[in-house]
């Protein structure tokens, strides 16, 4: 019966309205997950649609520490990677009920303090698990100045199209190799913080004004520290934040404690480097006990990144 309803033709057509704007809107969340997660387990999947995804998720498997099986684990990193736009815009649709069924929080408090305070904080996230889900639900949540730093590029991809307009965050894009652009929305984005807003970013994006390379689980790795700029200006809280989702559609995010900005006795060179290490080192805890997780592109990067005794 697969045979019939699997193949090329018919999944790109099932795809292609996934990644639609009426798909975000009008395919159930639950539903949609459900589906998402039986065809990544289909040999289907497996085998013909994501073939050169199974290989490149094999090679970086065959490096890692661990005793991890692809074959156990494929159709968990197809889930994870798969319809990734979709599961986030769906989710902006969810009513409250439905938001707190699907969605849970660990470590609000460290969230929440500091702008009780009146602190800015910068939401640090990844390129990690569902990581784009945060553009809405922090929104729904009623978190009011709440802003995200983005590529104009990737305001054209579902998971800012499909969006329910209630839900959309705040705005800072920038053009690709505009540094000009970029630099004004980062003045933007101390201003929000200085008003005791959020700011949303990305700590492993390849974008940015500068970078430091560190030694990241045994590769030369650039991180640009403009997360660790901005709380130097404005004494915003850093906060990493990872977002899981399950085979079953549940979402959970997980907010850490805040990274340690450094003393009075280091430089701003120093402070920037303190505070990418530590974001670095929890970056690749995560890596490796959580391999399904890690985007695919950036899978695929890391392999061609040069060694770090090179």
């Amino acid at each position: 019966m697969n045979n019939l309803i699997l193949n090329k033709k018919n999944v790109h057509r099932v795809n292609n309205y996934f990644n639609s704007v009426k798909g975000s809107k009008n395919i159930p969340y639950g539903l949609g997950s459900r589906m998402i997660a039986w065809f990544c387990k289909t040999r289907f999947a497996r085998e013909k649609y994501f073939k050169g995804r199974k290989n490149l998720f094999s090679e970086f498997l065959s490096i890692l520490p661990g005793n991890y099986k692809d074959d156990e684990l494929m159709p968990v990193v197809l889930y994870c990677n798969f319809l990734k736009g979709w599961r986030s815009a769906s989710l902006s649709w969810l009513n409250s009920r439905k938001l707190k069924k699907y969605v849970s929080i660990n470590g609000r408090n460290y969230l929440d303090d500091p702008l009780k305070e009146g602190r800015g904080v910068i939401l640090l996230n990844s390129h990690f698990g569902l990581a784009q889900a945060a553009l809405n639900i922090f929104p729904m949540l009623g978190y009011k100045n709440f802003a995200t730093i983005v590529r104009a590029k990737g305001l054209e991809s579902l998971k800012f199209k499909g969006i329910n307009e209630k839900s959309r965050p705040k705005l800072l894009a920038f053009k690709d190799n505009s540094q000009s652009e970029l630099f004004k929305q980062m003045f933007r984005a101390r201003e929000i913080l200085n008003e005791g807003g959020i700011v949303h970013l990305l700590g492993d994006g390849y974008h940015g004004m500068s970078s430091n390379t560190i030694n990241f689980m045994g590769k030369l790795r650039g991180f640009r520290p403009s997360y660790a700029e901005l709380s130097m200006a404005t004494a915003a809280v850093v906060l990493p934040m990872f977002i899981d989702c399950s085979l079953s559609g549940k979402v959970t995010i997980d907010i850490l404690p805040p990274l340690d900005p450094g003393d009075d006795s280091m430089s701003a060179g120093e402070k920037r480097n303190h505070m990418t290490i530590q974001y670095a080192r929890l970056l690749e805890e995560k890596w490796k006990s959580q391999p399904w997780n890690v985007n695919w592109k950036f899978m695929e990067k890391y392999l061609y990144q040069l060694d770090a005794e090179e």
